[in-house]
């Protein structure tokens, strides 16, 4: 056996693990499903951004019950891939966004509704998150015409 032809194969060998390693950790990466808002207390009519992020490609994202929000805006989308290879170790890391920009109809503790993904046949779902809705009215304060109460800022 040749220089050449030990080399051909060792670089085939290598090429095929780390394909091989790649499939094997994204099919065993653990799925993580999380919302975020941009305040954890609001006006009843003031918006406010909701983040959901997952670390997995999906096939169709869907909002849930959005009764007690009006949504102004959105979906934003954003997608993130990395890989690192380092010492044969192969990582990748995906990172998709959605984002919402929503205003709460009825005042009280408000549950932001969930959001659903579906990666091959399983379903995974946010997990729930709450806002507190003050019973005062929202005015946009470009227009100097109230009080601006914000909420704490969670983003």
């Amino acid at each position: 056996m040749t220089f050449e032809s030990y080399k051909y194969k060792h670089m085939k060998h290598t090429i095929l693990t780390i394909i091989l390693l790649n499939v094997f950790i994204t099919l065993n990466a653990q799925t993580e499903f999380k919302t975020k808002i941009s305040k954890d207390a609001v006006m009843i009519g003031e918006p406010f951004r909701v983040e959901y992020t997952i670390n997995r490609n999906f096939d169709n994202f869907n909002l849930t019950d959005t009764e007690t929000f009006e949504v102004v805006s959105g979906p934003s989308t954003s997608f993130q891939q990395n890989m690192n290879i380092s010492n044969g170790v192969i990582e990748k890391k995906v990172t998709v966004n959605y984002t919402y920009i929503l205003k709460a109809k009825i005042p009280g503790k408000q549950t932001i509704p969930a959001a659903e993904v579906n990666i091959g046949e399983e379903y995974f779902y946010s997990e729930p998150i709450e806002v507190i809705v003050i019973d005062a009215q929202y005015t946009d304060p470009k227009k100097n015409e109230m009080k601006n109460i914000e909420g704490t800022s969670k983003l």
